[in-house]
């Protein structure tokens, strides 16, 4: 005989599992309603194409990423300008921007230290951002009376950098090692750019389901070269870098510079604990400092270059 306590915890289970059952046929009704709408709104396009009217010269056109299924339907992270020359050729211009500044607090007032003094809350920002601009030259060929099929030639270049920056509290003189009164903040900071050149041969077509308004697809075939700048390793305080990582507790060790600059990439992340501060001996009996594992220095490819999202885009004089 079930006791009162497992009945309970088996209503429990079967009301949990209930509803996580009428959850999943939500978003699998939601999932089938948003494909369904869509195929309608396809096939609307389709019938109202038939009398639309596509570029004929002189026009310019603005064009954005279009993803039905996706969180964010128009994706204006890329935006693409073209400047029909005539009917069958047009300049193109695509600029992507992007930017992130990301502040997190890695410890809290008083968390180092309680009292006499109170440590000071400490940081970790996060930085990103990147530029791509990318010409190129379409030639377009006789479809249909709405369909524009085309050939292009397009040619990416992208700058990018990213750097993350820690605070620290300590001594700032050897003097002042064991004082907290005598601490201050300082910062240690990872810092790696990069450039990415390619050349891309691509086939696309438009379909205008309006005057003037079109959705698209392109495909292709690409080449890419991505180049890594030197890691930078910065600090605002030599002699409280040296003494907090290097055990430096005399005047000489607590001035020694910073091995501040390596070839190629080193992956780094702050947030994480994955933050550059440490080189070892070269083994030779030297006292030069270096990375002990390989630096990727750049990337070469060739491949198929496929624009998953929709193009949508509409002309004006």
């Amino acid at each position: 005989m079930l006791s009162f306590a497992k009945v309970r915890a088996i209503d429990a289970y079967l009301n949990v599992f209930c509803l996580s059952c009428i959850r999943k046929f939500r978003e699998t009704q939601h999932n089938t309603m948003k494909k369904l709408m869509f195929t309608l709104a396809l096939s609307a396009l389709v019938t109202m194409g038939v009398q639309a009217q596509k570029q004929m010269g002189d026009e310019h056109n603005i064009e954005v990423a279009f993803t039905p299924f996706g969180g964010s339907p128009i994706d204006g992270s890329t935006l693409k300008y073209r400047n029909f020359l005539e009917d069958n050729r047009a300049f193109r211009l695509s600029i992507s921007v992007s930017n992130s500044n990301d502040l997190h607090a890695w410890y809290q007032d008083g968390e180092i230290n309680e009292a006499d003094p109170v440590s000071p809350q400490l940081n970790i920002n996060t930085k990103s951002s990147s530029f791509g601009i990318a010409p190129g030259y379409e030639m377009h060929f006789d479809g249909m009376d709405n369909l524009s099929p085309y050939i292009a030639f397009e040619l990416p270049i992208t700058i990018g950098n990213r750097s993350d920056k820690q605070e620290f509290w300590g001594p700032q003189d050897i003097n002042d090692a064991g004082q907290p009164d005598q601490y201050i903040v300082w910062d240690l900071g990872n810092e790696q750019g990069f450039t990415n050149v390619g050349f891309n041969i691509l086939f696309g077509a438009d379909y205008y389901f309006s005057d003037a308004i079109y959705l698209g697809f392109e495909a292709g075939l690409g080449f890419s070269r991505t180049s890594f700048g030197n890691h930078t390793i910065t600090t605002s305080d030599l002699t409280a870098f040296n003494m907090y990582f290097n055990n430096a507790f005399s005047t000489e060790a607590a001035g020694a510079e910073v091995a501040g600059e390596f070839v190629g990439q080193l992956p780094f992340s702050a947030l994480d604990g994955v933050i550059y501060n440490e080189y070892w001996p070269d083994g030779a009996g030297n006292d030069e400092l270096y990375y002990a594992w390989p630096n990727h220095i750049s990337n070469t490819t060739i491949g198929n270059v496929f624009q998953g999202a929709l193009r949508v885009g509409f002309l004006f004089d």
